[in-house]
């Protein structure tokens, strides 16, 4: 139940306070994330045990998003939320203190589990608190507050990192953490309890861990995340190999560019449905990656940025409110973690596929297989999106 005095608005205290305090936790992330390799091996580890160390976050929470969507979706989603913002928090703490890889491992493993159970719990948070008509241009801020996070979290993390020591970057990271977790019980929101018996049953079911009928959306999402995954990790590489200058700025012009496309592209998936997204989006995709195969100049890589921004980042956070819509709100949960399976697979595994390509056919080979891949995301979702309409004319006509 939405404790606000006017629940039929976007902007309502608890809305705003939800961004707020996610703004702070993406911030809190980010300062670890990419410290975290570099601490590694401080602690003695080599270089391939410290990318299996970073790995194991993504890794622990594509097997905890199952189980944490049946968590928030039986319990209250706000104190769940703030339960394992705090777990952050502590395994944070625990990073400041570790002093072999063991224990580095363990606050790995459980700082991946908590973060699995807090994007789920978060989104699922979001979609109790906005009206379902504004549910796009929710999700679609609530993208805006990471993307300032991803901007500022990891210099922030760095700088602390490299002029104070890497054990106080941890510190200061798990004590904004326990604040944030601590502020999350205030906020105005308390559960409304389902009618639906299946939500209150004991037992778990699979239905309770995977929702198979929004699988087609996040396996779509996932595909958006595979080409993500792989022009993130390969692009400053790109640029090596093309002696393409300052090519860093890609991810300044996406992030400038997300700022316009977001609120508007939630406005628009709102009010005229996924379809209308998702098709330019597959182009702009298509033609991010076929830039990108073909750039030489740094104006090249930046048009791309622009593509890319205006595609993917329309795309995901329609697909994710999209998802959460075909649901029950009660199950706004296990909704949000089968979006996010899709989108940890796909980041996960396009890295890998994406560098046993270039390293057999060369980077061009390697975008034009993600042109490739988005191609068969605009079938498959021509396909579903035809099976869909044929399912609503069925039963207007009955």
């Amino acid at each position: 139940m939405i404790n606000d005095k006017n629940p039929d608005t976007l902007w309502t205290p608890t809305y705003i306070s939800l961004l707020t305090l996610g703004a702070l936790t993406s911030t809190s992330f980010y300062m670890i994330n990419p410290t975290i390799s570099k601490y590694a091996t401080l602690l003695g580890a080599t270089l391939g045990v410290a990318g299996v160390i970073a790995g194991l976050f993504s890794i622990t929470a594509l097997v905890g998003r199952p189980l944490g969507a049946v968590i928030v979706d039986r319990l209250n989603k706000k104190y769940v939320l703030a339960a394992a913002t705090l777990v952050m928090g502590i395994a944070s703490l625990g990073y400041s203190t570790a002093n072999n890889i063991i224990s580095l491992v363990v606050c790995r493993i459980l700082h991946g589990a908590a973060f699995a159970v807090s994007g789920t719990s978060t989104v699922a948070l979001i979609s109790s608190i906005v009206p379902r008509n504004k549910l796009g241009e929710g999700i679609g801020f609530h993208g805006m507050s990471n993307i300032i996070a991803t901007a500022i979290g990891p210099n922030i993390g760095i700088i602390i990192a490299n002029n104070i020591g890497y054990s106080f970057n941890f510190l200061v990271s798990g004590i904004v953490l326990i604040i944030a977790a601590i502020l999350i019980t205030k906020i105005p929101y308390s559960r409304t309890h389902s009618l639906d018996p299946a939500n209150n049953r004991k037992k778990i079911a699979f239905d309770d861990l995977i929702a198979i009928e929004i699988l087609p959306l996040a396996f779509i999402g996932g595909i958006f995340s595979f080409i993500n995954g792989i022009v993130n990790s390969f692009l400053i590489l790109i640029g090596d190999e093309r002696n393409i200058e300052n090519i860093g700025l890609y991810f300044t012009v996406m992030s400038v560019c997300l700022f316009i496309v977001r609120p508007l592209s939630g406005k628009l998936s709102d009010t005229k449905g996924l379809a209308i997204i998702l098709y330019p989006a597959f182009f702009l995709v298509s033609l991010q990656n076929i830039l990108l195969a073909h750039a030489t100049v740094l104006g090249t890589v930046l048009l791309a940025a622009v593509a890319k921004a205006f595609g993917q980042g329309a795309a995901q956070p329609a697909i994710q409110a999209t998802c959460l819509k075909k649901l029950d709100p009660s199950r706004s949960g296990v909704a949000a973690a089968t979006f996010y399976i899709g989108a940890d697979v796909g980041q996960g595994v396009g890295p890998m596929i994406g560098g046993a390509i270039s390293n057999a056919y060369g980077y061009k080979a390697m975008l034009y297989f993600c042109v490739v891949l988005v191609f068969m995301g605009l079938l498959g979702f021509a396909l579903y999106n035809r099976k869909q309409h044929s399912r609503i004319n069925l039963v207007d006509g009955q």
